[in-house]
């Protein structure tokens, strides 16, 4: 589906004169079972829980590539340029049906769901965890001895339930790799967060200066895209090499559903581009303004275990009616029950100048749409609004007002075909 290649993360060079090395994600290969061999991991090491290595890409490597053959789900902590980063990957299954977008939609609420256990995790590494747990435990014992006999029943019972929570406000983090996996029909999101990613997706407030004109923005874009990979969810963080501007770029994603009549389908596909737009932007605002991740899990564990050498009778319980059995009776029996609930919110208003744009996926079946803000487009748009402004008001001041009138219905068509056609040249623009 997503062609798995180059992510484009830019990390900075502030650490001690050993690991002073320009770290750029744009020469990064993700850390995949078929691309291991690209990078040299082999001289890295973990120090007191964090991954390092003379170059700090081999250093993310090596920890993506652990997590993903450790547990799947985790965190590792890593020196890069800027400091120490933290990597956080989440994964999640999907299902096949009969109904293409019942599969489509499957394996993108699995994108979704990895996606949270990620930011989950990152949240969890920054803030800890709420944990609450109670265990009960009891032994009964029910003997009855005779002037011939002695029988006895035993029981134990365990419960156990442990309740966990963690909240807190996350933003500064890019989306280092998403994979997916169809013979295991599952899904995996990796989330970077560094020093410099939470230092580049800062809206740069009061020092906004044009450096980069908008269409070379769009195309520095457009070349990063096509040789890497667009994914779902998540955002990332590109630095153009001449200027050193940042632009940061939510993504979105929606399904294009398939149906029997072209017209729905049509009204369908046009769904999936608002709907991804939506995603887009949303994913936008929340890795630069933040956005509230809250999690609740927990378990539920019972458990019995009998050992018994006689029987009641159904209508008493006296001792003296009892009915032993021939051989002892041992009986086990544990339930367990565990739950996850996820929850991100994520809102506000994005700045002047985010523009949106929208990609088919090549087997048509996905709508992906990027969000970008950068520096100049926000001060092209505020400059524009200006002048809107000042347009508005001197057309307030001219010409005569009057009631518009509601009559003049026809039925005649008198106005022929409405003007269609390029008005602006996008050269001009």
């Amino acid at each position: 589906m997503f062609k798995k290649t180059l992510l484009a993360i830019t990390l900075a060079t502030a650490m001690s004169p050993a690991y002073a090395v320009d770290f750029d994600l744009n020469d990064l290969v993700p850390a995949t079972a078929d691309t291991a061999a690209t990078v040299d991991t082999s001289a890295t090491k973990e120090v007191d829980g964090v991954v390092i290595a003379e170059d700090p890409k081999a250093a993310v490597v090596a920890a993506h590539q652990s997590l993903i053959e450790e547990v799947g789900d985790g965190v590792k902590m890593i020196a890069v340029g800027s400091g120490i980063g933290i990597l956080s990957t989440g994964t999640a299954s999907y299902n096949n049906y009969d109904n293409p977008n019942a599969s489509l939609l499957s394996k993108r609420g699995a994108y979704t769901r990895a996606f949270q256990v990620a930011k989950k995790q990152l949240v969890e590494n920054f803030e800890g965890v709420q944990n609450a747990c109670t265990t009960a435990a009891s032994e009964t014992i029910d003997a009855i001895d005779s002037g011939t006999e002695s029988v006895a029943n035993t029981t134990a019972d365990l419960e156990q339930n442990c309740k966990e929570s963690v909240s807190g406000a996350l933003a500064g983090y890019v989306t280092f790799d998403v994979y997916d996996d169809p013979e295991s029909k599952m899904v995996t999101v990796s989330l970077i967060s560094t020093p410099k990613t939470r230092e580049q997706t800062k809206r740069q407030v009061g020092a906004l200066t044009q450096t980069t004109d908008p269409n070379s923005i769009f195309k520095h874009i457009i070349q990063d895209l096509s040789k890497g990979i667009l994914p779902p969810v998540g955002a990332k963080v590109l630095t153009n090499p001449e200027s050193g501007e940042a632009y940061v770029i939510g993504f979105g994603s929606s399904i294009i559903r398939k149906n029997k009549t072209p017209a729905v389908e049509r009204k369908l596909k046009q769904a999936s581009v608002k709907q991804s737009q939506s995603l887009a932007r949303n994913a936008l605002l929340s890795v630069m303004q933040g956005e509230k991740v809250y999690w609740e899990g927990g378990f539920d564990e019972s458990q019995t275990e009998k050992n018994q050498q006689f029987d009641y009778h159904p209508e008493t319980l006296d001792p003296s009616q009892v009915t032993v059995l021939e051989d002892n009776k041992h009986t086990f029996m544990n339930q367990f029950k565990m739950s996850d609930s996820y929850k991100s919110v994520a809102s506000g208003q994005l700045p002047p100048g985010v523009n949106v744009k929208n990609f088919a996926s090549a087997d048509g079946n996905w709508m992906m749409a990027i969000a970008v803000y950068s520096p100049s487009l926000e001060k092209t748009a505020s400059d524009a609004a200006k002048e809107n402004e000042i347009r508005v008001r001197e057309g307030q001041t001219q010409g005569n007002r009057h009631k518009i009138s509601s009559d003049g219905l026809s039925d005649k068509d008198n106005a022929g075909r409405g003007p269609s056609g390029q008005v602006s040249n996008a050269n001009d623009l």
